[in-house]
This record gives C-alpha cells, sequence and structure tokens, in this order.
C-alpha cells in the first residue's frame, strides 16, 4: 500500500524535540483521524462539483452557481486576518479550535430542508443554502489559524509533508467509494430529486463526526514564552509579513496567480454535461477520480515534500494546476469527442493542485514564519487569498459574456503566470532572520 512509504519515526520526533513520545503519537494520531475525515465530509459536499450541481437543479444562472465558491471561499479565508490578530498571542489555541466544530450542522440543516419540501421552493432553498455554506464556512475558517498554530507546535517540519501525505492517502482511499455512492445515489431512479441530495448532504454530517471526536482529543503542546524582539513585531501592524517579507510577497502572488484556476472550477459539470452531452451522473466519476488522484498525489508530493522541501511541491502543483482548464479548453475546441470521455482528466489536475495547497504552500508558510508569528502568517495569508472569492462570480459574468473558450483560455494564462513565479520562489532565509532578532 502507498501509506506504507510514510514510516513515522516516532524516536526521530523524540530526539528532536525532546517531549514525550505519547504526546506525538497521540497528536500524529489524532491529526491525521482530523484531516482524513475532513477530507471524505468535504467530497461528499464538494465545491467544485456537487455543491454547484445542486445549486444547478434551482438555476441556470452562471454567477449564482459561480456564488457557489464565493461564498465557501470568501467566509473561510476573509476573516482570518482578524482571528489571527486575536489569538497570535494566546498561549492556548485549542479553545478558538473548537469553534470550527459549531458550523458542522450547516450539512444536517440542508439535508433536514430538502426532507422536509423546501427543495420545492427554489429562492428559499437557494438563501437558506447559501446561508448554510456561511456557517460552516466561517467558524471552520477562523479555527482553522489555531488548527495551524497547532499543528506546527506538535508536528517537526520535517514529518508535517508525511502527516500530510498520509493523511490524504486515507481520505483518498475513502473517497474513491464516497464517488461510488455520489454516482449511485445520482443515477438511481428509486432515489429521485430532492431526495439524493439530502441523502448527500447527511453522509457528510456523519462524515464529520469522527473529525470532531479527534480535534477534541487534540493534546495542545506548549510553546516557549516570545522574546521581546517577537511581542515587537506583533504590535507593528497587521500588514507587516507583506511589507518586509519578501518570500511572503512572492509567495501570495504565486498562490493568487495560480487559484484563478477558480474562475473555471465551477462550471466544469456544466460544460461536461451542457456541452458535450454527458449524463449527470458522471459527476460521481469526476469525484471518484478526483479521490483517486488525491490519493496518490497526497503520497507522490507527501514524499516529495519531505526530501525536496515544499517549495519543489508548490512547483509541480502550480505546473498540474494549469492542465484542468487546458484539458476542458481542448475538449471545448474538440467538440468533445474521446477527449469528453477523458474528462475526469480535469479532476485529477483539480486534485494534485489541492493536495499541493497543504504540502506546498502552507508547509512553506509555516516555514518562513518566525516562531510566535505563525498565527499572523497564516491568517494574513489566507485573508490576502480570500480574494480569489470573486474568481467564481468573475468567471460566470466572463461566461455568459463570452464563451467557454475565454473562460478557460484566462484560467490557463494566468495560472501560467503564477507558475512562473513558482520558479523564482527560494527557501526560508533563516540566517537572516537570526541576525535580525540579534
Amino acid at each position: 500500500m502507498t501509506a506504507c512509504l510514510f514510516v513515522v519515526d516516532w524516536g526521530a520526533m523524540d530526539r528532536t524535540f525532546k517531549r514525550p513520545a505519547s504526546t506525538y503519537r497521540w497528536n500524529f494520531v489524532a491529526f491525521i483521524l482530523d484531516y482524513a475525515f475532513f477530507t471524505v465530509a468535504i467530497s461528499f459536499a464538494s465545491p467544485s462539483s456537487v455543491l454547484p450541481a445542486f445549486v444547478g437543479q434551482f438555476t441556470r444562472s452562471a454567477p449564482i452557481i459561480g456564488l457557489v465558491a464565493t461564498v465557501w471561499n470568501g467566509c473561510w479565508l476573509l476573516p482570518q486576518v482578524i482571528a489571527a490578530r486575536a489569538i497570535n498571542d494566546k498561549p492556548r489555541k485549542k479553545p478558538y479550535l473548537m469553534i470550527g466544530l459549531s458550523g458542522r450542522i450547516a450539512f444536517w440543516i440542508i439535508a433536514l430542508a430538502l426532507w422536509l419540501g423546501l427543495g420545492q421552493r427554489p429562492s428559499a432553498m437557494l438563501v437558506l443554502f447559501f446561508a448554510c455554506l456561511a456557517l460552516f464556512a466561517l467558524p471552520d475558517g477562523l479555527a482553522s489559524v489555531a488548527w495551524f498554530d497547532m499543528l506546527a507546535r506538535a508536528i517537526p517540519v520535517k514529518r508535517r509533508g508525511r502527516l500530510m501525505g498520509i493523511s490524504q492517502v486515507i481520505g483518498g482511499l475513502a473517497g474513491i467509494g464516497v464517488g461510488a455512492v455520489l454516482g449511485f445515489i445520482l443515477d438511481s431512479p428509486e432515489i429521485p430529486f430532492p431526495t439524493n441530495y439530502a441523502m448527500i448532504f447527511a453522509l457528510a454530517g456523519v462524515a464529520f463526526i469522527p473529525s470532531t471526536i479527534a480535534i477534541m482529543l487534540l493534546q495542545e503542546v506548549g510553546t516557549e514564552k516570545p522574546n521581546t524582539r517577537e511581542e515587537e513585531r506583533r504590535d507593528d501592524g497587521w500588514f507587516k509579513p507583506l511589507r518586509e517579507d519578501p518570500l511572503f510577497g512572492r509567495l501570495m502572488a504565486c498562490r493568487i496567480l495560480v487559484g484563478t484556476v477558480s474562475i473555471a472550477t465551477p462550471f466544469y459539470v456544466a460544460h461536461a454535461t451542457d456541452i458535450l452531452n454527458l449524463s449527470v451522473a458522471v459527476v460521481g466519476r469526476f469525484v471518484a477520480a478526483q479521490q483517486v488522484a488525491g490519493l496518490a498525489f497526497g503520497a507522490l508530493l507527501g514524499l516529495l515534500s519531505e526530501r525536496r522541501g515544499p517549495i519543489a511541491t508548490i512547483r509541480l502543483g502550480s505546473a498540474i494546476a494549469v492542465a484542468a482548464p487546458l484539458f476542458a479548453l481542448l475538449a471545448h475546441v474538440a467538440d468533445g469527442g474521446l477527449l469528453s470521455r477523458a474528462y475526469p482528466v480535469v479532476y485529477v489536475a483539480l486534485a494534485a493542485y489541492q493536495s499541493s495547497i497543504m504540502l506546498g504552500y502552507y508547509n512553506y508558510l509555516l516555514e518562513i514564519a518566525p516562531d510566535g508569528m505563525r498565527p499572523s502568517y497564516v491568517g494574513l495569508g489566507n485573508t490576502i487569498v480570500g480574494v480569489l472569492t470573486l474568481a467564481p462570480t468573475i468567471g460566470g459574468w466572463l461566461l455568459e459574456a463570452t464563451s467557454y473558450t475565454v473562460l478557460f483560455g484566462v484560467a490557463v494564462g494566468l495560472a501560467s503566470l503564477g507558475t512562473l513565479i513558482a520558479l523564482g520562489l527560494e527557501p526560508a532565509m533563516e540566517p537572516i532572520r537570526e541576525k535580525e532578532e540579534a
């Protein structure tokens, strides 16, 4: 099994950090369970396939379909700089992490509303649906700042790629089954709309339960009292990392440009079903392809991150991200044919890019962030990336005003520029940082 490539050396971890081995084992396993089951839950409620397809049952408006990713990402990313400022100097982060659990009830609310018949009233259902997306994403985004800080303090830098790789392998294996279940539910004449989507959202809620338990069982690892220089940096403005850290600035430019592939993400399902005439059941195959690819790239990029560092992971993930809109563009120009049968390649590329975000971007961000400033770096970084929340809606307007050819072409061009910036990223400048602190 691929996961066997990641053999955990607990002794090495203990020698490096001189903390109880039991704490490492406990937290390593807890983080894996949280990450893996969270991945499974999000597979049932995938913002790149399942959720746009659900909204498409009520409206054909491209901007409204694009609003799925806008609300999801906007509520998750934009408020994080405020959360970072609030918790940066707090010695314990777990209480803030627990806040994120409250929003997980949102998927149960959507399922219940569908079972009670709200699906017969499209406008009301869409309002409730988008409100529930915000209900989930907002607390989860605020809590993620604390999650990354706890991860950085509990898991050595050279083991984070391994942890994330194992988590993605487990989530990918389970996700293969998720794709099969989604295909069965959506293609079964015995489970009509909206009962089929009610079942899907309920299954997402069930998958969140093990993840929630794992978070509750995490043991927070303490940190040393920050030195005077670190205290000064905390109080020197919210945007100091952007002003004074060139590595941070380049990383943000790369992340935003590559992330513009999201202008096309909500529309791949509609393109496949409406333009290329594929069955709606293809959504299940898309999710399965995404999960299988997530499994493979979780292992591959996990090894790459551990052996070559996060920069190599960012570069590979960025290059593969370009392949998603590029393949869709080629299939569109060719008017389907054999390329339409290989359309899941788009979701394979999306899975590779998604894997590289945690294993590459966030690992690199945690690596360049000074000790005691991680919440500020994570929060500010995610808030800046929050500008991408507008990308799917802009993509919807672009599609309505032009064509799929223009939409996919713009995504390819901007993501390619981001890939070029990735080639210029440099390792963390630890000697320079130590000199500045001295």
